[in-house]
């Protein structure tokens, strides 16, 4: 079931959210999740929507979205860390001007009367992986610089609409992942972007890279975090924002 952020209200946005598809290994179980769900006003994908690196997986992935539920909505997403660096021109190329890639950006979508600001990131871990380590020498830098650009943005954007999201891979707080051993917060999330949301307050945080969370629904502050990954979830998450 949906979400509802402010009952009080008339105006909403039906959002359809996932992560960690990873197609094709979960492609049948999404496009049979799909089914269950009704028509999105925006479908966001917080990451690793491919397996490894194949970015063709990501015709699947929308030919299933499109068989569903036609064309005639965004898709927003941001880079999971199966999107290598080094495929997502491609990626971005296969997809075309149907997704709508935020990689350390922002997006203002318009539903209803209502203004969404979406930001995205791939977001930071507080202890880089071995492979990061080896072949991405200044990864603690990047890490640091994309708190710091997600705050921003979030800053800049909330003057201009009525809600905003933060689309981000990894996790912003242990909540989250409850169900993971918790000394492996490190490899999952980023106390950096739990600050960044405890100081911008976005009004709905969507990650996804935590496959076995049993917990999927917190609060930091008045933010709502959700993970979406699929293989914790076990469908897509459908969520409605209330302006």
């Amino acid at each position: 079931m949906g979400q509802d952020l402010s009952s009080q209200s008339v105006t909403k946005m039906k959002i359809l959210a996932v992560a960690d598809v990873h197609s094709p290994r979960f492609l049948d179980e999404f496009t049979e999740g799909l089914a269950r769900a009704s028509k999105p006003d925006v479908f966001l994908m917080a990451g690793d929507m491919i397996h490894r690196g194949k970015a063709d997986e990501i015709e699947g992935v929308l030919d299933a979205i499109e068989t569903r539920f036609g064309t005639d909505f965004p898709i927003v997403a941001c880079f999971g860390n199966e999107e290598y660096s080094e495929i997502r021109k491609s990626l971005v190329g296969m997809a075309g001007d149907r997704i709508e890639f935020l990689d350390e950006k922002s997006s203002i979508i318009e539903a209803d009367g209502m203004k969404v600001g979406v930001v995205g990131t791939q977001g930071s871990l507080d202890k880089a992986t071995n492979w990061q380590r080896r072949h991405i020498p200044s990864i603690k830098r990047i890490f640091q610089r994309r708190a710091a650009r997600a705050s921003s943005l979030l800053k800049n954007v909330r003057k201009k609409v009525d809600r905003t999201i933060l689309l981000m891979h990894y996790s912003p707080c242990l909540e989250t992942c409850a169900g993971e051993e918790t000394k492996a917060f490190a490899w999952l999330g980023s106390r950096k972007f739990y600050k960044v949301v405890q100081k911008r307050q976005p009004d709905l945080v969507i990650h996804g890279h935590v496959h076995n969370a049993s917990t999927h629904e917190a609060r930091i502050g008045t933010s709502l975090v959700r993970n979406v990954a699929f293989p914790a979830v076990g469908s897509v998450t459908e969520l409605e924002l209330w302006a």
